[in-house]
C-alpha cells in the first residue's frame, strides 16, 4: 500500500531531524513552492503539509485540498491560515500556539526585539549606509544611552518576560501593561492600562498575541500618548497596530522613530504599497526586517521538531 503523502513548502535548512521522523508515516514530498498556483497543483492530493510563512492558506486553497487532514506550522502566530474555516472542515493545525513550556527555551523574537531597540536609538542602518556613501557624519547620528530611557512592555507573556529580563542588563527601568491583570513582575512596574504605560515610556515594545480583539489594538488614539521623543518597536504582527496611525505621527514628528518586523497583510500585500515602507523610502526613521524574528537556523530546527514530535504524539502515535 502506497503512503499517505506530507508536503513540506519551504525546503531551506528544514530539519533533517524532522523530515527522517515523518518519513516513517508519510511519503514525504519536498518543493519550494513558487506561487499559489504551484501551491494548488501539489497540495491537491496531501494529507498533511508543513508550512512557514511564505502562503496565506485561505479558503480557495482548502478547497482545493480534498484530502487535506492536518496543517503543520512551527509558529505562535496563525493569521496566515484560514484557521475557523479549516477547523470547520475537520481539519487540524498543529503549531506553537499555548507551548509555553518549551517556547521559554526560545530567545530569539526577544533577541531581534533588542537588535531592532538598538538599531533604532543608535540610527545603525542609517549611520551605515552614509558611510558606503562615502560619508562620515559622526554628529548626525547622535543616540541615547538605553539606561537612560524607560522601557514599556506590551504583553508580559513569553516574549515579553524575556524582553524585560534582557532589559536589565543594559540598566534600564521598565514597566508593562497586560490585559490579563494575573500576569506580574517583580521587576517591573505594572500599569493598568496601555494608555499609561505609552505615557510612562521612553521606548514602546509591542508583544501581544493576534487574535480578533487584539486587532489594531495599538490604536490612534493610544499611540498619540506617546511622548515625541519615544520609539515603538513591533515584533508582534502587523494587525496589531494602526499602521496608518503611525505614518501620521512619524510625518507630523509625533514620535521618534519606529522599528519593526512585521506589516499588516505581509503575505499577499503588494509591500510597496504599505504606509510604513513608503516612509522607510522617504527617509523617516523607519527600520522594517521581513519577519525575522523567529528566523535562527537553532530556533526555527527546535520549532520544527517540537511540532512534528507534538503531531506524531497527539494524532499518529495510536496507528503504531
Amino acid at each position: 500500500m502506497d503512503k499517505r503523502k506530507l508536503l513540506i513548502t519551504e525546503s531551506l535548512d528544514f530539519s533533517v531531524k524532522t523530515i527522517n521522523l515523518l518519513k516513517t508515516y508519510y511519503e514525504v514530498i519536498i518543493k519550494d513552492i513558487k506561487d499559489e498556483e504551484e501551491l494548488i497543483h501539489y497540495i491537491k492530493d496531501v494529507e498533511v503539509i508543513f508550512i512557514r510563512l511564505k502562503f496565506k492558506i485561505s479558503k480557495e486553497v482548502i478547497n482545493k485540498a480534498t484530502n487535506l487532514k492536518y496543517i503543520l506550522t512551527a509558529t505562535t502566530g496563525l493569521d496566515h491560515i484560514d484557521l475557523n474555516y479549516f477547523n470547520n472542515k475537520g481539519g487540524h493545525v498543529i503549531s506553537l500556539k499555548g507551548a509555553y513550556d518549551f517556547l521559554s527555551s526560545i530567545p530569539s523574537t526577544a533577541e531581534h526585539s533588542w537588535g531592532l531597540i538598538l538599531s533604532l536609538v543608535r540610527s545603525i542602518p542609517q549611520s551605515y549606509t552614509s558611510v558606503m556613501e562615502g560619508e562620515w557624519h559622526r554628529d548626525r547620528f547622535k543616540g541615547h544611552n538605553l539606561k537612560s530611557l524607560k522601557l514599556g512592555i506590551l504583553g508580559l507573556g513569553r516574549v515579553g518576560k524575556q524582553v524585560e529580563t534582557y532589559a536589565k542588563a543594559f540598566g534600564m527601568e521598565t514597566g508593562f501593561y497586560d490585559t490579563d491583570q494575573t500576569k506580574s513582575s517583580n521587576n517591573s512596574l505594572e500599569f493598568k492600562t496601555a494608555k499609561a504605560l505609552f505615557e510612562w515610556a521612553n521606548i514602546i515594545s509591542i508583544h501581544i498575541p493576534l487574535n480578533e480583539e487584539n486587532i489594531c489594538f495599538v490604536n490612534e488614539e493610544r499611540l498619540k500618548c506617546l511622548k515625541p521623543s519615544s520609539y515603538l518597536i513591533n515584533t508582534s504582527r502587523g494587525a496589531i497596530i494602526d499602521e496608518l496611525a503611525v505614518e501620521s505621527l512619524l510625518k507630523h514628528n509625533k514620535i521618534k522613530g519606529y522599528a519593526t518586523d512585521v506589516l499588516s497583510e505581509e503575505i499577499q500585500a503588494n509591500i510597496a504599497d504599505n504606509p510604513i515602507v513608503k516612509l522607510a523610502k522617504q527617509g523617516y526613521n523607519v527600520i522594517i526586517t521581513p519577519h525575522l524574528a523567529g528566523c535562527t537556523y537553532e530556533s526555527m530546527q527546535m520549532t520544527e521538531d517540537f511540532v512534528s514530535e507534538l503531531f506524531i504524539e497527539k494524532y499518529l502515535s495510536f496507528e503504531e
